[in-house]
């Protein structure tokens, strides 16, 4: 779970704390609990599923907090996480790379 403890959201590293639920995704391989982080970087696209090809519901701002459900692996230490904005409540995907 080394990916838990510093994740890079599309440019910029995140800090990850446990909370109580999850709310995990079918698509997923691994549950992170419900990590809540603050995202670094800017315009981190959210999509509607974990490809680069699906829509973008939303762009998130350095400083924006989600909500981690969990990951699907991508291949070759790659990710996507799918979260939840939370100050809008948009669920979508994430992806993680440049580590």
């Amino acid at each position: 779970m080394a990916a838990a403890a510093a994740l890079l959201l599309t440019g910029g590293a995140v800090v990850v704390a446990p909370s109580a639920t999850a709310a995990s995704h079918p698509s997923c391989d691994l549950d992170f609990r419900d990590h809540v982080v603050e995202i670094s970087g800017s315009n981190v696209r959210l999509r509607s599923k974990p490809s680069g090809n699906s829509t973008v519901l939303r762009l998130l701002q350095k400083g924006a907090d989600v909500t981690v459900y969990c990951q699907k692996d991508a291949g070759e230490a790659n990710w996507w996480y799918y979260v939840k904005h939370n100050a809008s409540g948009v669920k979508g995907w994430v992806w993680w790379a440049y580590a």
